[in-house]
């Protein structure tokens, strides 16, 4: 959890500015959310942390990040308390992302650059509290990773955390060039609520994991199973549009 902490207090505070980081002195950024979220983490195979995120799940009378900035659509119901997370403080490293990033998720010419081999990593012996137990080490990234590698393996953590905890649906407020990233692979998230100004524009969007798993079974099933194994296979799939 130090690194996580340092890792968001490093580019949310001193990268962007997002934060004061006057108010985290120690040099680790924190808050209330944190309380109650899983914390997933993406290392490298010399230990250095590659990329981080959290999935805040809310009990009755607990907010969600981003109702402090961000309001739905009036049509949008907002799914049960329990079945419902949010994913947030999704951070990749400076060092980790590829060169032509302008921005944290600008992934403008690196979707095809998701090949690369996989190897295996020992898992952390974290805990908190009973909902960062979750904390966890992904496949690790070699040094010529690229951001959206490294999103994946963040993603396959999450999906596999929620089929196992009853999560069906995850928020994400996120620009709009991850969201297309991730349609690509048949990670759909849903438009939920306008573009807002929150240290840059960003939108509130739903995906429905039983709605993701039909569209991979449907297009592309070997990336199902590489989402849903237990071990790292050798290498990530890629859609057919991806390889053009």
């Amino acid at each position: 959890m130090d690194l996580v902490h340092a890792l968001r207090y490093r580019v949310y505070c001193k990268e962007k500015g997002f934060l004061d980081a006057t108010k985290y002195p120690d040099g680790v950024e924190y808050d209330s959310f944190d309380s109650y979220s899983v914390h997933i983490a993406a290392y490298d195979r010399h230990g250095a942390i590659a990329g981080t995120l959290r999935l805040v799940i809310p009990k009755e009378g607990q907010p969600f990040p981003f109702e402090s900035f961000c309001t739905p659509f009036p049509d949008h119901e907002m799914p049960a308390k329990g079945t419902v997370a949010e994913i947030s403080r999704l951070i990749i490293a400076p060092e980790f992302r590829v060169k032509d990033d302008q921005r944290e998720f600008s992934f403008r010419e690196s979707i095809g650059q998701v090949a690369s081999r996989w190897r295996g990593g020992s898992k952390p012996q974290l805990s908190m509290d009973a909902h960062t137990q979750g904390f966890t080490r992904v496949a690790p990234a070699a040094e010529e990773s690229t951001s959206p590698r490294i999103l994946l393996g963040l993603f396959r953590k999450v999906y596999r955390f929620s089929k196992v905890n009853g999560i069906i649906y995850v928020y994400a407020a996120m620009e709009a060039p991850l969201a297309r990233m991730l349609r690509r692979y048949q990670i759909v998230f849903h438009r939920v609520s306008p573009s807002v100004d929150y240290y840059g524009p960003v939108t509130l969007y739903i995906a429905n994991l039983l709605e993701v798993e039909r569209r991979l079974a449907a297009a592309n099933p070997e990336l199902l199973r590489w989402m849903q194994k237990s071990r790292p296979s050798k290498s990530v799939p890629l859609l057919a549009a991806d390889q053009s």
